[in-house]
Protein backbone atom coordinates (compact mmCIF):
# COMPACT_ATOMS: atom_id res chain seq x y z
CA UNK A 1 0.00 0.00 0.00
CA UNK A 2 1.44 3.34 -1.02
CA UNK A 3 0.87 6.17 1.46
CA UNK A 4 2.85 8.82 -0.38
CA UNK A 5 0.36 11.05 -2.17
CA UNK A 6 2.59 13.83 -3.50
CA UNK A 7 6.08 14.01 -4.93
CA UNK A 8 8.98 14.98 -2.68
CA UNK A 9 9.41 18.29 -4.49
CA UNK A 10 5.78 19.23 -3.99
CA UNK A 11 5.95 18.28 -0.32
CA UNK A 12 9.02 20.43 0.27
CA UNK A 13 7.50 23.37 -1.62
CA UNK A 14 4.31 23.06 0.43
CA UNK A 15 6.35 22.98 3.65
CA UNK A 16 8.26 26.13 2.73
CA UNK A 17 5.11 28.00 1.72
CA UNK A 18 3.36 26.85 4.87
CA UNK A 19 6.13 28.15 7.10
CA UNK A 20 5.96 31.59 5.49
CA UNK A 21 2.15 31.54 5.65
CA UNK A 22 2.14 30.57 9.32
CA UNK A 23 4.59 33.29 10.31
CA UNK A 24 2.84 35.98 8.24
CA UNK A 25 -0.64 35.10 9.50
CA UNK A 26 0.47 34.89 13.14
CA UNK A 27 2.06 38.33 12.91
CA UNK A 28 -1.08 39.75 11.29
CA UNK A 29 -3.27 38.08 13.90
CA UNK A 30 -1.27 39.57 16.77
CA UNK A 31 -1.29 43.01 15.13
CA UNK A 32 -5.06 42.95 14.59
CA UNK A 33 -5.66 41.74 18.16
CA UNK A 34 -3.48 44.58 19.44
CA UNK A 35 -5.51 46.97 17.23
CA UNK A 36 -2.43 48.57 15.71
CA UNK A 37 -3.33 52.00 14.35
CA UNK A 38 -1.96 51.33 10.86
CA UNK A 39 -4.30 48.37 10.42
CA UNK A 40 -7.48 49.61 12.09
CA UNK A 41 -7.25 53.39 12.01
CA UNK A 42 -9.02 54.41 8.79
CA UNK A 43 -12.63 54.24 7.63
CA UNK A 44 -11.99 51.34 5.22
CA UNK A 45 -10.54 49.05 7.88
CA UNK A 46 -12.47 46.18 9.51
CA UNK A 47 -15.17 47.02 12.03
CA UNK A 48 -14.09 44.32 14.49
CA UNK A 49 -10.31 43.78 14.35
CA UNK A 50 -10.44 41.05 17.03
CA UNK A 51 -12.50 38.87 14.67
CA UNK A 52 -10.01 39.50 11.87
CA UNK A 53 -7.19 38.49 14.21
CA UNK A 54 -9.09 35.33 15.11
CA UNK A 55 -9.55 34.53 11.40
CA UNK A 56 -5.79 34.99 10.86
CA UNK A 57 -5.05 32.55 13.69
CA UNK A 58 -7.52 30.06 12.22
CA UNK A 59 -5.86 30.34 8.80
CA UNK A 60 -2.44 29.85 10.43
CA UNK A 61 -3.83 26.67 11.97
CA UNK A 62 -4.87 25.44 8.53
CA UNK A 63 -1.38 26.16 7.20
CA UNK A 64 0.03 24.24 10.17
CA UNK A 65 -2.12 21.25 9.23
CA UNK A 66 -0.75 21.41 5.67
CA UNK A 67 2.80 21.61 7.04
CA UNK A 68 2.23 18.53 9.21
CA UNK A 69 0.66 16.64 6.30
CA UNK A 70 3.60 17.42 4.01
CA UNK A 71 6.07 16.50 6.75
CA UNK A 72 4.33 13.13 7.04
CA UNK A 73 4.66 12.72 3.29
CA UNK A 74 8.40 13.35 3.56
CA UNK A 75 8.63 10.77 6.35
CA UNK A 76 6.70 8.19 4.28
CA UNK A 77 8.98 8.77 1.27
CA UNK A 78 12.10 8.30 3.39
CA UNK A 79 10.68 5.14 4.96
CA UNK A 80 9.80 3.75 1.51
CA UNK A 81 13.32 4.50 0.28
CA UNK A 82 14.88 2.72 3.28
CA UNK A 83 12.57 -0.25 2.81
CA UNK A 84 13.46 -0.48 -0.89
CA UNK A 85 17.20 -0.44 -0.10
CA UNK A 86 16.83 -3.37 2.28
CA UNK A 87 15.10 -5.49 -0.36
Amino acid sequence: MQLALVSPGCAIFCQVLSVFGIVFLLVLGFLFNAEVEELVGSTEDPVNPKEVGHACFLAAGIYTAFFVCCSCQQFVRKADTRRARRL
